[in-house]
């Protein structure tokens, strides 16, 4: 009898294709490997590669086995294929893959705290000895490619003692991608920083796990470019290190890239685009970290770079996006106190010499970057820059705080602020398994929906919790998640252009009656788009109402509506909610 054709016994045995790459695995919630049934090396196989068979298992103890090609059929594919069905999973088929997937998986220990304490132990030594093998950087450069592919927006490393995990955040979520030895992702964190990150991004010389660093780290993924902005600090027990991914090179995505694409409504488009028309005055956009400040100002100057008729220039430290038309000061600040010898203060000082007309300053938090902003605005100049703070009402507090120290009576005067914006980054629905809010959430839950704000609750919709295959990514940890299906992120945002009575208030320190004069301007529903009069919230809860963003997401913000009692008609005519 003639053997059977390879690709006929493979199909024979369930061959379900090959993986080239983590994010092509099927679901899975854990990991199985030779010392999860307790044997003593791991997965090692004939072929004399380690982690050349493993299995992967959901939820459901649906179980398929993993391999090489070259030890498809081998005693240890058949033995892997037995002791999963004798663990209790049900073999569904298998998979080839290459061996960079496989060591990805072997590094996961999804498969932790479900086995005995010497399996744990065996399995933990085992990837030491694989990893120990690996070059650090091509290490490091495997798990940002996978978390790239996966759409994170950073990466964060929780090391901590013998174990690191790393979570990346995607649409906004945090969600675990592998857990892994301490000493290998201290390994890649230090070689980055030391070797990859650009050298005068660093905020010292080489990587120092008792010390906070910052960098920023080019790195290249066949035709994309992308910036790691590299942030660690020591913590209790270990460190944290962030890496927010900054995409450099121009595609068709970042091309598109503006206002209306980020979720700014159309009316507060109008009002930037008015504000930032005008030939001087400063846009200051405020919110907390992560929320989006840097890629809204760039596409602000985009915009304007691509009228051509601007001379545009920005000073960051560094820089995260480059932008066609616009000249790119990257600088790195000094910790220390000397003014003199800050090289920021001397790059603020030279912008004023280039004559520009268009300055982005990326974030204004020290006495320096106020006093060259306010110089600028003050001669003529039209300035762009972020702030840290709670509202955009609360940007003229924090300007004038005793660390920064801009004068009030200055800032409030007729040219200086031309904008001011304060914006939150939302998940988003999936559309294709959100649910009617009517069939998740308790009457009671919903009642404030429409009781204070008037929404229309059968227009309500929330996140499914299990997600579907629209929305959910292989590789990431979606176990005991709730509202799962979400599926990109939009802005929510305030926006003021500060009429004479406001600036008045704000002068005068009165900022409770400058919020109240900004809430009175407010003429619509908070189910209508017309966002006048209202903070981040109320544009926030017209996303709610149109079925765009769940109450859930909504309340994990801002907190729960009835924090607003007050801020609904505080002196709003009664025909409004």
């Amino acid at each position: 009898m003639r053997p059977m054709p390879e690709h006929a016994a493979l199909q024979s045995h369930g061959h379900q294709g090959h993986l080239r790459k983590l994010t092509d695995l099927p679901q899975h919630s854990e990991v199985l490997t030779a010392a999860s049934f307790g044997r003593g090396q791991g997965a090692s196989t004939s072929s004399g590669g380690p982690f050349n068979i493993l299995s992967i298992a959901n939820a459901e103890k649906k179980a398929y086995l993993i391999s090489t090609k070259s030890t498809v059929f081998a005693p240890e594919w058949f033995h892997q294929m037995e002791q999963t069905r004798l663990a209790g999973y049900s073999y569904v088929g298998h998979f080839t893959a290459e061996p960079e997937v496989l060591e990805m998986l072997a590094l996961g220990t999804s498969a932790q705290g479900k086995h005995d304490r010497h399996a744990h132990d065996e399995d933990g030594r085992v990837k030491a000895t694989l990893v120990s093998e690996s070059a650090p950087l091509s290490w490091f450069q495997r798990v940002v490619g996978t978390c790239l592919e996966m759409g994170a927006s950073d990466v964060h490393f929780e090391v901590r003692q013998e174990t690191t995990t790393i979570r990346v955040r995607r649409d906004g979520v945090m969600r675990r991608v592998m857990t892994i030895p301490s000493h290998v992702a201290i390994d890649g964190l230090s070689a980055s920083y030391t070797v990859l990150a650009e050298e005068r991004s660093r905020s010292e010389v080489a990587f120092n796990i008792q010390a906070a660093q910052a960098a920023m780290i080019p790195l290249e993924f066949g035709r994309h470019k992308i910036n790691l902005r590299y942030q660690s600090h020591p913590v209790v027990g270990g460190l944290d290190a962030t890496l927010r991914i900054l995409k450099v090179s121009v595609d068709a995505s970042s091309a598109l890239l503006n206002l209306h694409t980020l979720g700014y409504t159309q009316q507060q488009v109008e009002l930037l685009e008015l504000a930032t028309g005008s030939a001087n005055g400063g846009v200051f956009i405020a919110g907390v970290t992560g929320s989006g400040k840097t890629t809204t100002l760039n596409a602000m100057l985009r915009a304007i770079a691509k009228e051509g008729i601007r001379k545009v220039v920005s000073i960051e430290d560094p820089v995260e996006y480059v932008v066609p038309g616009v000249s790119h000061f990257s600088i790195q600040r000094q910790a220390n106190n000397d003014v003199a010898k800050n090289p920021f203060l001397g790059a603020m000082l030279a912008f004023l010499r280039m004559d520009p007309d268009v300055g982005m300053i990326g974030e204004i938090r020290d006495a320096v970057s106020a006093q060259i902003a306010q110089a600028a605005i003050q001669t003529g100049h039209k300035i762009f820059s972020t702030v840290h703070a709670t509202s955009a009402l609360g940007v003229v507090a924090r300007l004038n705080s005793q660390s920064i120290a801009l004068p009030r009576d200055m800032m409030c005067g007729p040219e200086f602020i031309s904008a001011l914006v304060y914006q939150v980054l939302v998940p988003k629905n999936c559309p294709e398994c959100r649910r009617p809010a009517t069939e998740v959430m308790t009457p009671e839950d919903l009642a404030p929906y429409a009781q204070l704000f008037g929404l229309n609750l059968d227009h309500i919709y929330c996140a499914s919790d299990e997600g579907c295959n629209s929305c959910r990514v292989n590789g990431l940890d979606y176990s005991g998640s709730i509202r799962a299906g979400v599926k990109g992120v939009k802005v929510g945002a305030e926006v003021i252009v500060p009429d004479e009575t406001l600036l008045q208030l704000l002068g005068a320190s009165k900022d409770i009656e400058a919020r109240n004069h900004w809430r009175n301007q407010r003429t619509s529903r908070f189910d209508e788009p017309d966002t006048m009069g209202k903070e981040a919230w109320g544009h926030v809860l017209y996303d709610v109402s149109q079925g765009l963003v769940d109450p859930f997401y909504f309340q994990n913000i801002f907190g729960h509506p009835s924090l607003f009692k007050n801020a609904v008609t505080p002196t709003q005519p009664n025909h409004l909610h």
